[in-house]
């Protein structure tokens, strides 16, 4: 069936309730059919059950038309089918029909939403979809969140299908939240803050060599202090009364309380998340209503010979210590996480996996896990993982981000995903003719990182890496060199391929892989321009500035 054939077409677009969604729908539909076949289809004045041929319906449950059998939709799914000359998108709700439309621009006019500003639109004279096709799309991951700066904008997030950002402005600058959160995690002191009540309740506090410290956790066992955290939070509540979830977790430090009770729990579930369930059971049955979410993370990241879990009661199991250099299930390396997972398997079936998928330490140094991501993915799904928190960089930019937050955002959605493909097809609609070369340099390092046989870790540092040695740096930069060249003639796509050498180039300054002081010099001069042109800031999480960098590498002298 033609959709569009010669730069024309006979479809109509329907929208049965006319709402604010439905018409944005519409506009969607309106605006990239448009730009990609130079047709423009208009949207029918009226719709009936008689007149719904070479029409694209867009409709949301319940819907006033059926053109066949349907199963369970759930929150987010959507159906594409054809039937009659006519195309349908019904979806469960309003946020899946603008899935729905992103999708069917996506795979049937050959649309990318690679990045927050950059859409690839192709130009096509005619575009045919199958004859009787019909589609189901649902999400494999409940809650679907891509921790990268540019995947906060609510627009492309949106054509993503990633439902966990909640951005908004401050001070000029877009900022993240986290959709139906009401706390996000590390949270005891949010609940019982030690100003407020560590001077009259130290008994409330962790007991750490002895004394009761107001720089730890909570002493999970105080029934009164378990009283105080429900009445906080209920008043927190009662702030933001649709948030779904809220975070009853552990404060980022590993200062828990070694109090006889918090102690024995602890050795009766064999994992301090023992005396952590006792606290959060109980909130949890104070709030039924609500999901009551807590982390199993440093500390507390054993899983539990036994335990309890109330019904409502949500893992966030986090697996920083991981290495990224083989898939999990198959990497010795992982063995512990691999244990703990098959246990939490058991007690919950709905895992809040918080992933990282990036080098923390040097936020732009190359991390070669592209590979891993795909499998990595799947191994969640089969157990039990029904949200994600995909970390990334919280900082601008990073090591290949846009590749990185586009291949983790489709994962999300569907963790059976040809990712090879979508890798290339996004290398290819991005970088131009400079994406054989990238192609071949991020398959180059990656084959070095196999060869090497060492781990990957988002705690590592470029100089005892060796699959950045210095008898590589000049495989790397041939390649880089060879892009640049590809697309000398064209600034934008110059700049993007720039960009992505940053992190090599980072490498040789941190590492002191140059051969003189004028190499460095220019190496520099480099870094700072693209830096400058790319909005780059940080090269570190939180601290490490690139004025402080580059103030840092030029100190080193000559050599």
């Amino acid at each position: 069936m033609k959709i569009i054939d010669r730069h024309s077409s006979v479809m109509e677009i329907a929208v049965p309730k006319k709402n604010d969604t439905t018409e944005r729908a519409a506009q969607i539909l309106q605006k990239y059919i448009s730009d990609v076949s130079d047709c423009m289809l208009p949207v029918a004045e009226r719709i009936c059950e008689k007149c719904l041929k070479n029409k694209i319906v867009l409709d949301f449950e319940p819907f006033m038309f059926t053109p066949c059998d349907y199963p369970d939709l759930g929150e987010e799914g959507f159906i594409i089918c054809e039937k009659e000359s006519s195309v349908f998108i019904l979806a469960a709700g309003e946020s899946s029909l603008i899935y729905g439309c992103y999708e069917f621009l996506e795979k049937y006019f050959g649309c990318l939403w690679l990045t927050s500003s950059v859409d690839y639109i192709p130009h096509r004279c005619t575009v045919e979809i199958p004859d009787g096709m019909f589609e189901i799309h649902t999400p494999a991951i409940n809650y679907r969140e891509v921790f990268y700066r540019d995947a906060w904008d609510p627009a492309f997030a949106e054509k993503q299908k990633l439902n966990g950002q909640f951005s908004y402005v401050k001070g000029k600058k877009i900022r993240e939240g986290h959709k139906n959160w009401g706390f996000w995690c590390h949270s005891f002191f949010s609940l019982v803050p030690p100003e407020d009540y560590f001077d009259d309740h130290p008994e409330y506090f962790s007991l750490v060599d002895g004394e009761r410290v107001n720089n730890g956790q909570l002493c999970c066992t105080n029934d009164e202090m378990i009283n105080v955290a429900i009445e906080n939070l209920r008043k927190f509540i009662a702030q933001k009364p649709d948030a779904k979830y809220w975070s009853v977790s552990q404060n980022d430090n590993g200062r828990f309380c070694t109090c006889e009770k918090c102690r024995k729990l602890d050795e009766e579930a064999g994992s301090h998340i023992g005396s952590i369930m006792y606290f959060v059971n109980k909130v949890a049955e104070a709030f039924p209503e609500k999901i009551i979410s807590t982390l199993s993370y440093w500390y507390s990241r054993t899983a539990p010979k036994k335990i309890e879990m109330r019904d409502n009661v949500h893992i966030m199991l986090c697996n920083i210590e991981c290495d990224r250099s083989k898939p999990i299930p198959e990497n010795p390396q992982c063995e512990s996480f691999v244990k703990d997972m098959a246990v939490w398997h058991k007690y919950c079936g709905n895992i809040f996996l918080w992933d990282y998928d990036i080098q923390f330490s040097n936020l732009i140094s190359p991390f070669p896990n592209f590979r891993v991501i795909g499998p990595n993915m799947r191994y969640f799904y089969e157990n039990n993982v029904r949200s994600i928190f995909n970390q990334g960089n919280r900082e601008q930019n990073g090591d290949f981000w846009a590749l990185r937050a586009y291949l983790l955002a489709k994962l999300s959605w569907d963790p059976y995903c040809d990712v090879e493909k979508l890798k290339h097809d996004f290398i290819c609609a991005y970088y131009g003719a400079a994406a054989p070369y990238i192609e071949r340099y991020l398959d180059l390092m990656a084959d070095e990182l196999e060869k090497s046989g060492e781990s990957l870790s988002i705690f590592g540092q470029p100089q005892d890496e060796k699959f950045l040695s210095k008898e590589l740096i000049p495989a790397y930069l041939s390649l880089f060199n060879d892009a640049e060249n590809a697309v000398k003639d064209d600034k934008t796509l110059l700049l993007r391929v720039e960009e992505d050498k940053l992190g090599l180039v980072y490498v040789i300054l941190k590492a002191k892989l140059y051969d003189s002081e004028e190499e460095k010099q220019a190496l520099m001069s480099f870094f700072r321009r693209v830096a400058d042109e790319t909005g780059l800031e940080k090269v570190e999480e939180w601290t490490v500035t690139v004025d402080m960098f580059l103030e840092s590498v030029d100190k080193t002298g000559n050599i």
